[in-house]
């Protein structure tokens, strides 16, 4: 690996060599259960002939065609099928746009945005307001409307700043309600709404863009869920005031909550929707926006032209796995099976943080679980900076055989620990059990090397 630029070059990572279905196995023969779909990305676990065969079809009649020049069957199938499944407003006239990943779906989301109104000489908007505690990309753009200040620290200073309120975290909300588990007022819910509109009000309506979020904050937040009025209020205000709704779905997309886009669990409707991750299930870089009828028709009825591209936009390969993988979850009902697994999965986890007392907040939907970890359940109180919580128990659980995908960092910038639980939706009800039989014995390490006593072993 001496040539190969990994994300840490003090750490020495295995090499991977196969996967099948919730399995991978690295050259040394070791075997892992995949909790977490690696990057939360491959929905529908590896190795599946369905769409291995759809890429190598593809492959035997042309691997590239750039959309200068060309569009592919594939990329037009997988259009279509997109828009179907959107919300009602995306139909007849809505389009899908591909690129090869999540930071490049949502650099396009904010570009188009920004161009929806360039053609209607609407030239003052330019700003994007976001909320601290989240992540939406690597690249530039994406960076400057993430809210998570460890991932935007050494780039600060090359960012353009743009406008961040407050995330809707009902087990830190601000009410500093410490007497309940998780906050559920909905005064606290829509006061975290509200913030959006004093936040236009402060930069000028005429300034502002487009509000883009997490329907379920993703990496930065450990499936933070809001109150159930929170997008509703969201949509309001943006209606109000001129503003788009940009939806990034790049995780929560697809069935991963158990529906076929998250902000479909509030019957809210976004006017775009960055998708990436779960759309070709990791099986080829894929990602895409979803421009609803209202965006198209401008650009329809104005020139037609949206200044923007990338090489690999559109890829034929690229294409024929998203298909493929769209396809076979409908064909399997997996995103229903998600919502119907949803309250079983979570039983599990429950079932953990009754044993465990790190564990603090067990939060989410669907297969999109969160378990945020703390010194002292009643106070709330995290694990200081330097235990690096998350990344202990991410390694102990590799050791164990089970993947995870740990955060930190969103209290304060500094303080944080979670980790994610998001298997494949193919997993089975026995492979369901040994996910978490291998969570209970890393947890139960955890709370050994840190002399953390079970509520069994607390004498009253």
């Amino acid at each position: 690996m001496s040539s190969f630029f990994s994300r840490n070059l003090k750490r020495v990572y295995p090499i991977i060599a196969s996967g099948t279905g919730v399995f991978v196995k690295d050259t040394h023969g070791n075997i892992y259960l995949d909790g977490s779909s690696g990057a939360i990305t491959a929905n529908l676990g590896h190795g599946l002939n369905e769409i291995n065969g759809a890429i190598e079809k593809q492959l035997s009649q042309i691997a590239f065609a750039h959309t200068s020049q060309f569009v592919s069957k594939p990329a037009l199938d997988l259009a279509e099928k997109l828009i179907t499944l959107a919300p009602t407003n995306f139909q007849n006239g809505g389009r899908a746009y591909f690129v090869s990943g999540g930071s490049e779906a949502i650099e396009t989301a904010m570009k188009l945005a920004r161009s929806y109104f360039v053609e209607q000489s609407k030239l003052t908007k330019s700003l994007f307001i976001s909320r601290w505690n989240s992540y939406h990309g690597s690249t530039f753009g994406a960076m400057s409307v993430t809210g998570h200040p460890a991932r935007r620290k050494p780039y600060i200073s090359m960012l353009k700043e743009q406008p961040h309120i407050n995330a809707a975290y009902a087990y830190r909300c601000l009410c500093n309600n410490q007497t309940s588990n998780s906050c559920q007022s909905e005064e606290c819910t829509l006061a975290r709404a509200n913030e959006l509109e004093q936040m236009i009000l402060k930069q000028g309506p005429e300034n502002v863009i487009a509000f883009i979020g997490e329907p379920i904050v993703g990496a930065a937040l450990g499936a933070a869920v809001p109150g159930k009025n929170y997008w509703q209020r969201i949509r309001e205000i943006c209606n109000k005031y001129d503003v788009l709704l940009i939806a990034d779905e790049v995780m929560t997309g697809l069935g991963r909550c158990g529906a076929n886009f998250a902000l479909d669990l509030w019957q809210v409707q976004a006017d775009i929707i960055a998708v990436g991750k779960g759309l070709s299930s990791g099986y080829m870089p894929l990602g895409a926006v979803l421009a609803s009828k209202k965006i198209v028709t401008i650009f329809e009825e104005g020139t037609g032209v949206f200044e923007h591209g990338f090489t690999y936009s559109g890829q034929p390969l690229a294409c024929a796995a998203g298909l493929a993988a769209v396809n076979y979850t409908l064909k399997n009902n997996l995103i229903q099976q998600v919502a119907k697994r949803e309250q079983e999965f979570f039983a599990n986890l429950y079932e953990l943080a009754n044993k465990h007392e790190i564990i603090g907040d067990v939060r989410g939907r669907g297969f999109l679980a969160g378990l945020e970890f703390v010194k002292n359940k009643s106070t709330k109180e995290p694990f200081p900076i330097e235990t690096k919580l998350n990344q202990l128990i991410a390694k102990q659980a590799f050791a164990f055989g089970l993947i995870t995908y740990p955060g930190s960092a969103f209290i304060d910038g500094g303080l944080g620990d979670h980790i994610m639980i998001a298997p494949p939706f193919t997993i089975s009800d026995s492979e369901i059990e040994e996910l978490f039989k291998r969570l209970d014995k890393t947890l139960t390490q955890i709370c050994n090397t840190f002399n953390v006593k079970t509520p069994a072993s607390i004498s009253h």
